[in-house]
């Protein structure tokens, strides 16, 4: 629940983008289960206040916040870390590697980086925000689909298509009930898109923070033998129409696993675009040396 406030903190100010939300911790703790706790290094002060905490993810990549107040303890994290999580190079070089996200937006610890000798690699993630008080798109499906929320009899049809749709993480059925049962889940948040006879095609889980007013879709995606129908498009529209009824005033979503920098956008974010999010950063990760 300490981390938990220092992540709000963090998204404080609308227009900064910082990894993780609250969505996104509870998605990687229980996408991690034991493992997550294993490795998660929780950062106090002298004092025992929590400060942040740091975790490896795909690749070994390390996962690291702080509070806002606390930016300046991120050199000694990183040499903390560079001690801990150091590995074989992802990549066939010689010698061992750390590796750390880090957006470019967020020049303290971009500065932090460069000086300790790290460099920016091409791996990235994209971070879109979409501003609920000025959307105003009307979600219109093809005949034979709609949107509801999940129901029990639903999930197993979910967990075998986000195993095809969600990027580099597969669940099962104990990992999505350990999700459900994460602090921030919402069963009315958990949507899908169902054909015709009732089968699940298409997922998108919406996690709010209260305290900032804010939400992100973390996943989100559709089963490939219903693509290219305008569900994926439509759905974020339902996303964002029940979002802006709500109340709430911005929307994040997050696109991982793209190793180039190749400019031609791929399907998902085609999607964005076309829905009307506005890039809000990338979050590069840096590599270095030891």
């Amino acid at each position: 629940m300490a981390l938990r406030k220092v992540l709000s903190k963090k998204f404080a100010d609308p227009n900064r983008r910082f990894y993780p939300s609250l969505g996104d911790f509870d998605y990687n703790r229980a996408f991690g289960g034991e493992k997550f706790f294993q490795n998660l290094t929780v950062c106090e002060v002298d004092d025992e206040t929590i400060v942040g905490a740091i975790w490896p993810g795909h690749n070994r990549i390390l996962y690291c916040f702080t509070g806002p107040e606390y930016v300046h303890l991120e050199d000694e994290i990183f040499a903390w870390a560079e001690r801990h999580y150091c590995g074989l190079s992802l990549e066939d070089r010689s010698g061992r590697e750390v590796y750390i996200w880090a957006y470019v937006e967020d020049q303290p610890r971009v500065k932090t980086l460069k000086a300790r000798g790290y460099e920016q690699h091409t791996w990235y993630m994209y971070s879109g925000i979409m501003d609920l008080e000025v959307a105003n798109q009307v979600p219109q499906f093809p005949e034979g689909y709609k949107v509801r929320r999940i129901e029990s009899g639903d999930l197993e049809q979910k967990v075998i298509i986000m195993s095809g749709s969600a990027g580099l993480t597969a669940p099962d059925m104990n990992i999505y009930h350990g999700l459900m049962s994460s602090p921030t889940y919402r069963q009315e948040w958990d949507l899908v898109v169902v054909d015709e006879t009732n089968q699940v095609v298409g997922f998108a889980n919406v996690w709010l923070d209260n305290d900032n007013n804010i939400a992100i879709i973390e996943p989100f995606g559709t089963t490939p033998s219903h693509r290219e129908r305008g569900l994926a498009t439509n759905l974020l529209y339902e996303c964002m129409r029940r979002l802006k009824e709500a109340g709430v005033s911005k929307l994040y979503i997050n696109h991982g696993g793209m190793w180039t920098l190749d400019l031609e956008p791929d399907d998902a974010m085609r999607v964005y675009t076309r829905v009307g999010f506005q890039e809000l950063g990338n979050m590069f990760v840096w590599c270095k040396t030891l």
